[in-house]
């Protein structure tokens, strides 16, 4: 390990930084680094131009994954090298999507059609939930507190923890989940072994081979389940301030943009032609 790895590693883990987030802002240096084949503290500000002209125009990277890149190799700069940049040049404009919008019976089909009953109890609980991914995978069985009716997400987004409310439904698949595979420590432990977690790869290709069994979109990820928990939600009539807490957004207008995907949700128009005799 570099002198200059080590360090980062160092300054990542003395601001909390999830081990997630660290991982990525490390292979974004070594990207840089690798790109010019030189050390990273090396790298001159027009390069670090060029770099990001190189991943829009040449790789044809999506504005997220080119902020992920800039947001590790800025960490690097600052804290590691203790000296910032600017990039002068835009990044492409980011284009606004809706995300897939499962019905109930669509989520109940793709699950219906997992063979292994494990991973039919794990998509279920992500549905059920409305937990990240990481936050689904990093589950321990010692989260769960059947009397409170609770689960504690540890170390969410930003490093944070809290908690989330379980339904009754939720509830008792995970207590018929504990009964027929016993987990001790990760609720959701890997093939390989009691002692690891599933990885994320692992559901997230078990859920689209069971999506393409479906018949659904091939635009259906794994992330769909989180999307239609929090739409089914709202249109059930939860709260927007309690979805916010479910979902662990530090900010209600992340909440929001789930208001803008459902033109169904508080639609207070009149129909203006209701009286009209149609010729």
């Amino acid at each position: 390990m570099t002198p200059l790895r080590k360090t980062m590693i160092d300054e990542c883990r003395l601001r909390g930084l999830a081990r997630k987030t660290e991982e990525t802002y490390l292979y974004a240096v070594e990207q840089l680094s690798r790109h010019y084949h030189q050390s990273p503290d090396t790298i001159s500000e027009a390069q670090l131009e060029q770099y990001f002209r190189y991943l829009t125009l040449e790789k044809h990277l999506s504005r997220n994954s080119i902020h992920v890149q800039l947001n590790g190799i800025y960490f690097f700069f600052k804290t590691v090298l203790h000296r910032g940049f600017t990039i002068t040049k835009p990044l492409t404009k980011r284009t606004v999507t809706s995300p897939l919008m499962l019905k109930q019976e669509e989520i109940q089909r793709v699950i219906a059609l997992c063979p292994n009953q494990k991973h039919r109890f794990m998509l279920m609980t992500y549905y059920g939930t409305g937990l990240r991914l990481m936050e689904l995978i990093n589950l321990k069985v010692a989260d769960i507190d059947g009397q409170r009716k609770t689960l504690k997400v540890c170390s969410g987004k930003g490093n944070k923890d809290r908690y989330v409310l379980l339904t009754p439904a939720v509830l008792q698949l995970l207590r018929e989940y504990w009964r027929q595979y016993r987990p001790r420590d990760w609720l959701f432990y890997s093939s390989r072994g009691m002692e690891l977690a599933m990885s994320s790869s692992s559901i997230s290709k078990v859920f689209r081979t069971a999506v393409k069994a479906a018949g659904l979109p091939t635009g259906c990820s794994i992330h769909s389940l989180r999307h239609a928990y929090a739409t089914h939600q709202l249109v059930a009539g939860m709260p927007l301030h309690e979805l916010q807490n479910q979902l662990g957004h530090s900010n209600i207008k992340t909440t929001q943009h789930y208001l803008h995907w459902l033109p169904e949700m508080g639609n207070g128009a009149r129909d203006l032609l209701a009286d009209w005799a149609i010729s």
